[in-house]
């Protein structure tokens, strides 16, 4: 009897133990997660975005004045979007009928948005694929730069035999560059508000690519801003 209750304390130690290294581990990843998100928005103003930013006021110069003006008004519909969402609480459970026709209106409007920044992206095609050009050595050499970023912060255990990660979160670090990397891409670039510092592009880029890890661990759900 006695040597069985020592059994019993020794499995609950383990346990205790184990779930302890567990905690641990959690925390490690998510710190490391932070470095690496810190050190890449740290990238980003000092590398990236003031080369993005100068393309873009050089882009505003071949815009009407009629595109403009759209353009201002696409912002602030975004902005107004924006805010509603944040406004909104997860729903416990099934939405009701009214929170999803709200949804469903919502997600309009984002498609609205984009078909209209999509239509000068058309108009203006051929300029923006010779910024595509000019800045392609700059992408790569951004994209690679990342990579390693990423890399320093990948977790052990997820590192295989080749030193390459395969898990969750180095995709989702991944993920995280892509996103912020997706300011060159047409109607991102084009949606960009050339009046604003490089910090408030970088603010809103990171607070945009939160809510959308965010969304992402919440469950999937339906991806508008395609091009219709």
């Amino acid at each position: 009897m006695k040597k069985s209750k020592v059994f019993i304390l020794s499995l609950i130690t383990v346990a205790t133990l184990a779930v302890s290294f567990a905690g641990i581990a959690q925390e490690e990843k998510k710190k490391k997660r932070e470095e690496a998100r810190k050190e890449i928005k740290a990238y980003m103003k000092a590398q990236v975005l003031p080369v993005v930013l100068e393309n873009r006021k050089d882009f505003d110069k071949k815009l009407s004045k009629s595109e403009k003006k759209t353009l201002v008004s696409l912002r602030s519909r975004m902005d107004a979007l924006s805010k509603k969402k944040e406004g909104m609480k997860r729903p416990e459970g099934e939405p009701t009928e009214a929170q999803q026709k709200e949804r469903q209106e919502m997600e309009k409007e984002m498609r609205h948005i984009t078909t209209a920044a999509w239509e000068i992206v058309d108009n203006h095609e051929a300029d923006l694929e010779a910024i595509k050009a000019s800045t392609k050595t700059q992408q790569e050499q951004w994209k690679s730069d990342m990579q390693a970023i990423m890399e320093k912060y990948k977790p052990e255990n997820k590192e295989g035999k080749d030193g390459k990660g395969k898990g969750k979160g180095h995709g989702r670090r991944g993920k995280m560059g892509q996103g912020m990397m997706g300011h060159y891409q047409p109607v991102m670039f084009v949606l960009m508000d050339p009046s604003k510092s490089v910090d408030e592009i970088a603010d809103e880029m990171e607070k945009r690519q939160m809510k959308r890890m965010k969304h992402h661990k919440g469950g999937k759900g339906h991806r508008g801003g395609g091009r219709n």
